[in-house]
């Protein structure tokens, strides 16, 4: 009798059990990334707020550069983890 190409079942669990793993690593690591994005947006747009109250125009203006990097950086990576 030749030796068969078909896959026995321990194989295919094998090959289910890996694959199961890494979509939850890979989806918990989705979520994760996507919190952490969304909690950095509102930081950076409280930098924005501060700049309302700061004390001196230098000041303020660093607030609001301070808020754009983060707010843009952030949606950035909302970007990437989602629709690149």
């Amino acid at each position: 009798m030749s030796p068969s190409d078909e896959s026995n079942e321990e194989q295919i669990r094998a090959i289910v059990r890996e694959e199961v793993t890494r979509t939850a690593r890979t989806l918990v690591g989705t979520v994760l990334w996507t919190l952490l994005s969304i909690f950095t947006v509102l930081v950076g747009i409280q930098l924005v707020q501060f700049a309302l109250y700061a004390a001196s125009a230098a000041a303020a203006a660093g607030f609001v550069l301070a808020g754009a990097v983060v707010t843009g950086s952030s949606l950035y990576l909302l970007y990437l983890t989602h629709w690149a």
